[in-house]
């Protein structure tokens, strides 16, 4: 075997503080009491596999401003202490660059860098300096260089002033691409992206990916959605659109539990023997890989996805318009929200009852903002 392979595994979002509708009783607040290997223990004799290991980090590990009892301060919290889990796991590369690493502000943001950099655990997705360019990280095995980039295209969430990460755009990630491909054998590029709950990209979506796959990616990540989309074969290497969620609280609709671990071999040709693990969140927020029937199930319909994704590229008349595909995704996450609000109220006996009245309160206020009756409320202060 050439040794100038590696074995690469990807996963999804990994969430390791509380939703904001599991406060007090979701991911955080059920893994802080047993081991930091705890979020992963069904997976790691799968992990063990691979020589490079990257997921996206959807929460801070840090406590910095923390006010206990305060509904938007606890909400999607982390710890310091579950950096031993990510080790442990193996994680080599995690991305930040995603809508929730700022919520509370950009000191937190800094020292989880610093706590994964100092772990060994390179932090993706971080600016250079402007945060329309990513800062590239390399990882080097078997005598291959691993370039990595991260972008988040999500609209800023709980803050105004620039990001600390690398805020997409699709000409900067071309350029970026383009840059960090000269100085390596291979690039992995982590993009936080698309609408949530709809189970395919928009024609905006694939046009970036194919610009920055065409600039010089191997292999595209994506993330932020919460459901699994389809898989891109793209000149040599491929497109994930989406991984969904891997660790995670949001359990009250089947396909936010339903996600996959990407493995392939990433060579300075491209990117070989490229398959998904199937896997399916537990009630106790842990992924675990589905075996028998169950497994065939998830792949056949994540394979249903692709042969449509792969379709549409081969028929671009048949490619639905933005606007199309702008109701769609309204559709979609009208009828997610229902769904969290009736698993809100089945569960509201669990949270503590000043949070209730704080989530109510916001709730109301959210709605009212949506519907013009009064303001935005502000973003949260940065720290």
């Amino acid at each position: 075997m050439n040794d100038r392979t590696v074995l690469f595994q990807g996963v999804g979002d990994i969430a390791l503080g509380d939703h904001p509708l599991c406060a007090g009783f979701g991911t955080h607040s059920r893994h802080r009491k047993r081991a930091p290997s705890f979020p992963f223990e069904h997976v790691t004799k799968h992990f063990d596999r691979a020589e490079v290991l990257f997921g996206n980090l959807e929460c801070t590990l840090s406590q910095t401003g923390m006010k206990a009892g305060d509904y938007n301060s606890i909400q999607m919290r982390g710890h310091e202490a579950y950096l031993d889990g990510l080790t442990q796991a193996g994680f080599d590369v995690m991305n930040l660059a995603n809508n929730h690493s700022l919520q509370h502000g950009r000191t937190p943001f800094r020292e989880t860098v610093d706590i994964l950099k100092g772990a060994g655990i390179e932090a993706a997705g971080v600016n250079n300096g402007d945060y329309r360019h990513c800062r590239e990280v390399f990882v080097e095995k078997n005598g291959l260089k691993i370039g990595f980039l991260g972008y988040s295209l999500r609209p800023r969430q709980y803050f105004t002033e620039e990001p600390l990460y690398a805020e997409g755009e699709r000409d900067r990630i071309v350029e970026d691409a383009r840059r960090a491909r000269a100085q390596c054998d291979t690039l992995v590029v982590s993009m936080h992206w698309g609408d949530e709950f709809i189970d395919r990209p928009s024609p905006d979506e694939i046009a970036t990916a194919h610009a920055v796959m065409d600039a010089g990616a191997d292999l595209i990540i994506g993330h932020h959605p919460h459901v699994l989309r389809g898989v891109e074969k793209y000149g040599r290497g491929y497109i994930v659109y989406s991984l969904g969620n891997f660790v995670c609280d949001m359990i009250w609709d089947s396909p936010l539990r339903e996600t996959a671990i990407v493995q392939c071999r990433l060579t300075a040709e491209g990117v070989r023997d490229f398959e998904l693990l199937p896997v399916r969140i537990n009630d106790d927020y842990q992924p675990q890989v589905l075996a028998g029937e169950a497994g065939k199930a998830l792949l056949a319909r994540i394979g249903a996805l692709s042969d449509r994704l792969q379709h549409l590229c081969a028929n671009p008349a048949e490619v639905e318009t933005m606007e199309q595909y702008n109701v769609a995704a309204h559709e979609e996450h009208a009828k997610s929200r229902a769904k969290s609000h009736r698993y809100f109220l089945r569960n509201a006996y669990k949270f503590p009852p000043a949070l209730v009245v704080q989530q109510l309160r916001t709730y109301v206020r959210n709605r009212l903002a949506e519907r013009g009756f009064i303001k935005q409320p502000p973003p949260m202060p940065g720290c």
